[in-house]
């Protein structure tokens, strides 16, 4: 949603693009009516829900939650039409590259002009990386590439990287001098790769080039170019193994995907999805539904992040598409793949070749990521795959087509200035562009203590996207700020959790809207629920909610204790942070269900001790090792201060030389 004003753009100059030069030629009534098709299998989930198999999810979230979902199989129409838009867009760009009847010289024209730009990406990315200071628009973790994610910009560079290996070796066999600078882009752009350190970025250079380099040296038939070609390969090999660093860790052959996660990880995320594909497999969930509808099928793959996709463009198609949508896309493939043959002499046939080696790496990237559903990948791939078809084409002219891009070329303008527009203004328009703006805008009402219109403002979003958890949390939070009875705002917050099962914050941050209007209860229970979501990390998470709650609060400390005390293991934590007025009292009741301490560890034991000697004073811990002599180990120090501190220096020396180093006495 963040970036949806810059698909905006995107779209809008796309179609006004189409308005101006529509094509003007039919790929043919085979890739036409695979193209209908595949638009009619993302239109399917408009269809009202009981004409199929009603999921058990979709009953359950009526039912048992209460949730308000429409007739349409999709849960999320508005969101499903902004995708189904997108969608569109990218249909379009297809039709409009491979349709455009070009010279020869014409289109290397553009595959130089695409493969420039690339490197001049590349040039940039490396420049704000090295001095900190990237782009605004250019937002992802590690603050280089223009793509959110680094698998996104390997990608982008990867498929890019065969064809400027090809507009090198044309300027060689033409002997003209600007090799030299294909050769210098080729280097910037593994460079671009390396500091971008991703596994398949690497991958998809060493097998595209190995790829191109083969049949090429195949169709001279020289011997000779063949070793050299593999002298190339070997030498860039070299170059990335050298300079790899933290990319050739990471290429670990038992624990490489696309993503970043290792391969066993991907194959509980596979499992899931299946089992969410399985409720719906004939005609989807609906585009732009996943990430809301994922995260409830999640078992196997569970985890404290939200996996917003299933790390598999063509899974993510099957789940929101239905099983229809993937033959489609292989037989809209192979029927307009056949226009690339015959790659001849004369015929560009070097460029395209590696134009469509770059189309081909990108969809088999797509089976372990998602490059596809990134614009700036998705059309660059799109856009290799049109200009590797066979030129002069034969397609025929027809009077219909252009009319008909037209038309979707000024529905693509309207649509795509709008989410622009919107976000810009802030305008509360349907759509995810819409739900991000009533977002921020709840939370500012929020925190200006307008909880009325902060309810409103949620409720409004929620009519668009019945499935966004944070506008239930977002409603709940200001319908218990306003006073409103408890009951209806716990109902928002079971929905949140219902539709953010994993994430511990979620409940973390309810728990303090609890306390903040008294509900101690209510406190206690949301902040048991974040501690069981957490896992083997609840010591963590404990600490993060003792760190930020207001510990001078007798009601927060005694949620605090019950909770700690509950699980031994959390007690250290709680009894480190309690005021020193209250340490006493809080051990006293520590000490009271398990006095011999048999739930904790030789090691939380001796930290107990070390605490007790810093906090509680050393009178009342010697009373306790005199009555558990068996703890001597674990506190010797605190009992060699002790009888030291009462002058008994002999005695605690004896402690010191049995429990630690030998100690002289003082003359």
């Amino acid at each position: 949603m963040e970036v949806k004003w810059a698909e905006g753009i995107v779209v809008a100059v796309l179609g006004a693009f189409l308005i101006i030069q529509p094509p003007r030629r039919s790929l043919g009534w085979g890739i036409n009516g695979v193209f209908v098709a595949f638009s009619l299998c993302a239109l399917a989930s408009f269809l009202p829900h009981h004409w199929l198999l009603v999921p058990q999810w979709r009953t359950a979230l009526i039912n048992d939650f209460g949730i308000r979902l429409p007739d349409s199989v999709t849960p999320q129409p508005w969101l499903t039409a902004g995708c189904f838009v997108s969608l569109m867009a990218g249909l379009c760009w297809l039709y409009r590259v491979s349709a455009q009847q070009l010279e020869l010289r014409v289109a290397r024209f553009q595959l130089r002009l695409f493969a420039f730009g690339v490197v001049i990406i590349a040039g940039l990315s490396i420049l704000f990386y090295l001095t900190h200071n990237p782009l605004l628009w250019w937002q992802n973790d590690r603050g280089f590439g223009p793509l959110p994610n680094r698998n996104q910009t390997a990608d982008l560079f990867g498929v890019t990287s065969v064809l400027i290996l090809a507009c090198g070796q044309d300027g060689i066999r033409h002997r003209r001098k600007r090799w030299i600078l294909w050769t210098l882009a080729l280097a910037l752009v593994i460079a671009a790769i390396v500091l971008n350190s991703s596994r398949a970025g690497m991958v998809i250079l060493a097998v595209a080039s190995a790829i191109w380099i083969g049949i090429v040296a195949v169709w001279v038939g020289s011997a000779a170019r063949l070793w050299l070609g593999i002298a190339f390969l070997l030498l860039v090999l070299g170059a990335l193994l050298i300079a790899g660093g933290q990319t050739v860790e990471r290429l670990h052959l038992q624990q490489f995907a696309g993503g970043d996660f290792s391969v066993d990880f991907n194959r509980l995320i596979f499992h899931d999805t299946w089992n969410l594909i399985s409720s719906s497999p004939w005609c989807g969930i609906g585009l732009g539904n996943f990430d809301s509808v994922f995260a409830i099928f999640r078992d196997v793959s569970h985890g404290s992040t939200r996996a917003s996709h299933p790390q598999s463009d063509w899974l993510w198609v099957w789940a929101e598409m239905g099983f229809l949508a993937l033959p489609l896309i292989l037989l809209g493939a192979v029927l307009l793949t056949r226009h690339v043959w015959p790659l001849q002499v004369g015929t560009n046939q070097r460029f395209r070749l590696a134009a469509l080696i770059g189309a081909l790496m990108f969809a088999l990237h797509g089976l372990i990521d998602v490059p596809g559903h990134q614009v700036g990948t998705a059309y660059s791939a799109m856009f290799l795959l049109g200009l590797s078809l066979h030129r002069p084409t034969q397609l025929r002219t027809s009077e219909i087509t252009p009319w008909v891009f037209r038309v979707l070329g000024i529905g693509l303008l309207i649509t795509g200035a709008s989410w622009t527009i919107a976000w810009r203004t802030m305008a509360l328009t349907p759509g995810s562009v819409g739900v991000r703006n009533a977002k921020l805008l709840a939370t500012a009402a929020s925190r200006g203590r307008n909880f009325t219109e902060a309810i409103d403002l949620a409720t409004r979003a929620l009519s668009w996207a019945p499935l966004d958890w944070e506008l239930y949390y977002l409603r709940a939070s200001a319908e218990v700020s306003q006073g409103l009875s408890p009951q209806i705002a716990l109902g928002d917050f079971r929905r949140a959790r219902a539709l953010e099962p994993t994430s511990y914050s979620l409940p973390i941050g309810e728990g303090f809207v609890w306390l903040r209007a008294g509900h101690s209860s209510l406190a206690s229970a949301a902040w048991a629920e974040a501690l069981r979501r957490a896992g083997t990390d609840r010591r963590n998470v404990f600490r993060t909610i003792i760190l930020s709650a207001p510990m001078r609060d007798a009601t927060a400390r005694t949620i605090l204790q019950e909770l700690a005390f509950v699980q031994p293991t959390l007690a250290l934590d709680y009894l480190a942070q309690v005021p020193a007025t209250e340490f006493g009292e809080a051990l006293r009741a520590f000490f009271q269900p398990d006095p011999d301490l048999k739930a904790l560890t030789m090691e939380e034991k001796r930290q107990l001790f070390h605490l007790w000697r810093e906090r509680g004073g050393l009178s009342s811990l010697v009373a306790v090792i005199d009555s558990h002599p068996e703890w001597l180990p674990l506190a010797w120090r605190a009992m060699a201060g002790a009888r030291a501190a009462a002058g008994d220096f002999q005695g605690a020396c004896a402690l010191t030389q049995k429990f630690g180093s030998e100690t002289a006495l003082p003359a």
